[in-house]
This record gives C-alpha cells, structure tokens and sequence, in this order.
C-alpha cells in the first residue's frame, strides 16, 4: 500500500529531511544577508550623511500621523562645530540695521509635496485646512510676515482622471489635490517655483489645473517656458517690483543648462524689476551629494548642471539672490559679489512621496534680508524637521542650519570666513552675540 503510487514511506522520509535542510539553509543566508544590508544601511547613513542614531524626542503635532522612523543626530563634531546660534541672524551690513523698512524680506524653502495622491494623502489636510494646525503657528509667522515667501511645488495639483505622462521605469510620479493650493495660500506662500522634474508629470493638462489652482489662491509662479509663465512679478513696498523666475533641466521648464540664454532673461527682467530672485533645480541627488558638485552634475542619467556655474552667471547678469533646490538634501551656502547663494534647501514638506528620513528631512528656511540695491544685508537659517511621514515643524536642535555651516566651511571656505566675520545678531536684531571665535 506504501508503494500504490511508485513511492515509499523511506522515500518520503527522504524528501521530507533534504526539503527541510535547504529551507533552512536559504534562511540561515537570508537572515545572514538582511543582517549585512542593515548594518550597510547605517553605515552609509552614518559616513555619507554624517549621522548617528538617537532616540527621538520630538512629538507629532496633534492630529498628525506618528513618527514612523526616529530621526537621526548629526555627529558631534558638526553639532559642536562654530557655527551661529540658534535663530542668529549674520548680518552683513554696515549701512543697514535689523527692521529697516528698506530692506525686503524674503523668505523661502525647498521642496513641497504634501502628499500625493497615488502614494497617499495626510488625513490631516482637508479643504480649508489651516496651515497652522498642520505645522505650528511659529513656522507659519515665518511665512507671513515675510515680503516675499518662497517654495518650490514639486508636483502638479491635479484632481482629475488622466495617467500620468511619464514612461520612466524608475521613477515617482506625484499629484496633490488642487485644494492644497488653499494650504500653501495659508501658510503665507508668495510664489513657487514651477521648474523641476515633478510639474510636468501628469503632461499639459495637469501643469494647466496647477497655475489654474495657484491663480485662484493668489499665488503666483514661474519657471515655465511659455508666456505667462516664465516669471512672476511681486509688488513690494514702496512700488517697487521684484521678479521670481527658475530653471531646471527638465523638458517644458526654463533650461538650467541653457546658461547664454538664462543670463539674457535675468538681464531683461533686471531692466523692468528692482530685485531678481532666481530658483533652480539642479545637481545630484541624495546623501552622496550633500556637497557642491565643481562642475556638471549626473544623476540617473540626466545632466543636473554646473550649479555653481549656474549661479555665479545668474548674479553676473542682475540676479540679487539664487535659492537651490532638487538634491532632496540640504547644501552650503556661498557670498558671491555681496549677493547670497543657497544651494540646495532641501525637503520641507514632502509627505510619503519622499523620503524624510536623515538629512533628507531636514528642511532649511532661508530668511534674508536684501538692500535696495539686491546687495545681502542678513539672513538666518530657521532649521525644520519633518515628523510622521513628512511634516515639518521648527528643530530646537538647529540640525539644519548647524548642517548648512559645516557644508560651507567645506564647500566655500571664504564664504565661511566671512560669515564668521559677520555679525551674528538676536532674533531682535539689537543685541549681539559673540562671533568668530
């Protein structure tokens, strides 16, 4: 009977005992490969990223989703760098003084996409949320008071039934319901920045809802190569005007690899404006690229550009202040001809899209303070952290700006020595802390 079906009970003894062997054979290999990725994982965390685990200590706003991953801290030797204290402002200026009604405030961040919706919305953002409610009233004071508050809107707002254009096999694509516009309406937001490699993925029709849904919020933007598009014009105090046009080497933006003809619309936009600011979406992305990149930058095959190239041209031809974004991390600043550059501001709000964890989720704020004549007087870095799966609020550790600093010193020393030579300002702008020693 053992054998009815050309087998018997040794043999399938037999089978049984050689099965169960390679089973747990391929386990043993499994757990012993998933332990060397993990220990690989943190120690590229730890080397390119310059961070250490910690437990965190921050707590979600109410009413958003809990911290999935715990943040990391920077290593001491950049968190015990010299660097400004937290909220300093570096003043630069002998002619102008803190609260100068001359001075024009601008404000602006990196990268915005509070949530998709093939990849998930934040429960928490309904039609008329407050932006408040959502990331704190301190943040959103930043915003608001400023003269100019700037971001960079990676991803259409579009609500309707068409796939997205892209065929890229490796790639994300994202769209936002077109009542976030509301949001960022909110928060105090000016102006975005439409040139990068996100505003084009759901092709004409969602570029077309996206400024439909900015207009009807008030908010202007730029970056686009078509007319109408191109540049945004602000009215500051005083009736003055200031332009805000971007690039980025993307199909249907501005080209940040077109340099001649970049320079020629700053130059064409400083004969009708009083102040130029320029946005670009460039270099590499990622923890290995958290410095400045000497000359042309690849990233997945894509020419990124030569940032610093890019950015010294745009100063040359009239433009007064140049804010970077696209590497998804934080980058160093430099003072070009007494004008102020930001490389990369990293990820401020990018919900479940993109990854916030290490120092992609630092987020930067750049406050400066512009001369009448485009000159830098000030600035301060307002560090941020996003929480849950990417929203931000303020860091009392000041990881962000204290990360900014130690980039710098690397990237543009020169840059750093003359930050260091500043004077480093209160928030009130009156008293003065000790600076450059």
């Amino acid at each position: 009977m053992g054998r009815r079906y050309g087998w018997g009970l040794d043999n399938l003894f037999g089978l049984f005992m050689s099965v169960a062997a390679a089973v747990i054979a391929t386990a043993n290999v499994s757990y012993g490969t998933a332990l060397f990725l993990v220990a690989h994982y943190h120690a590229n965390l730890r080397t390119a990223a310059n961070y250490t685990p910690h437990i965190s200590r921050y707590s979600p706003v109410p009413g958003q989703l809990a911290m999935v991953e715990p943040p990391l801290a920077l290593r001491p030797v950049i968190h015990n760098a010299h660097a400004p204290p937290p909220g300093a402002q570096i003043w630069l200026s002998s002619t102008y003084k803190p609260g100068d009604p001359r001075l024009v405030d601008v404000v602006a961040a990196g990268d915005v996409m509070m949530g998709s919706t093939d990849a998930g919305l934040n429960p928490a953002i309904t039609p008329g949320a407050s932006a408040s409610s959502l990331i704190g009233n301190d943040l959103v004071t930043i915003f608001q008071r400023a003269n100019i508050a700037f971001v960079n809107l990676e991803g259409p707002l579009y609500d309707g039934p068409n796939p997205p254009t892209k065929t890229c096999a490796h790639c994300f694509t994202f769209r936002s319901p077109t009542y976030y516009a509301g949001v960022l309406q909110n928060l105090g937001v000016d102006v975005v920045s439409l040139a990068n490699n996100h505003s084009g993925d759901y092709g004409e029709i969602g570029r077309q809802s996206t400024m439909a849904a900015l207009r009807a919020h008030d908010i202007a933007y730029g970056g686009l190569d078509r007319n109408g598009a191109r540049a945004a014009t602000l009215r500051l105090p005083g009736g003055r005007r200031a332009a805000v046009v971007a690039f980025a080497p993307n199909d249907g933006t501005l080209d940040l690899n077109d340099l001649p003809a970049a320079e020629k619309l700053i130059r064409e936009l400083k004969k009708t404006h009083d102040l130029v600011i320029v946005s670009f979406h460039g270099g590499a992305e990622g923890w290995d690229h958290v410095h400045v990149g000497m000359g042309e930058e690849m990233f997945d095959g894509e020419d990124r550009g030569d940032v610093v190239r890019f950015a010294h041209g745009a100063i040359d031809a009239g433009a007064d202040i140049v804010i970077g974004q696209g590497p998804h991390v934080p980058r160093a600043v430099e003072l070009y001809r007494r004008h102020l550059i930001a490389y990369s501001l990293g990820n401020f709000w990018t919900y479940e899209g993109v990854m916030t964890y290490a120092v992609s989720g630092l987020g930067p704020v750049l406050e400066a303070w512009l001369a009448p004549d485009g000159s830098i007087a000030g600035f301060t870095i307002h560090s941020t952290r996003q929480a849950g799966l990417g929203v931000p609020h303020t860091d009392p550790e000041d990881e962000a700006a204290r990360y900014i600093f130690y980039l710098t010193k690397a990237d543009f020393p020169q840059s750093e020595v003359r930050l260091e030579e500043a004077q480093w300002l209160k928030p009130n702008g009156r008293q003065q802390f000790a600076s450059g020693s």
